[in-house]
């Protein structure tokens, strides 16, 4: 993994739960895999985003049901000066 630095996170009681949640119905083992399989999603979203992509698509593939998801941060306008257009 490399190297590792401790990193200490303030959170209010609701943003705890939330947390707290997401560890358990994802099954991780710590809420620091939590966190870090999120920033893993969250750098794949980016990179898509930046490639102009700002919707995601999710199948169920027993029905065959569509949904769109849509994250605002995704459709956020480039920062000015930003070359990416």
């Amino acid at each position: 993994m490399g190297r590792t630095k401790r990193v200490v996170f303030s959170f209010d009681e609701r943003s705890l739960e939330s947390l707290e949640d997401l560890t358990a119905q994802g099954r991780f083992p710590s809420m620091a895999e939590t966190v870090r399989e999120s920033l893993q999603v969250r750098r794949a979203l980016q990179s898509q985003t930046e490639q102009g992509f700002s919707e995601i698509v999710v199948r169920n593939p027993k029905t065959k049901e569509e949904r769109i998801i849509v994250i605002p941060t995704m459709h956020r306008r480039p920062a000015e000066g930003n070359t990416n257009d």
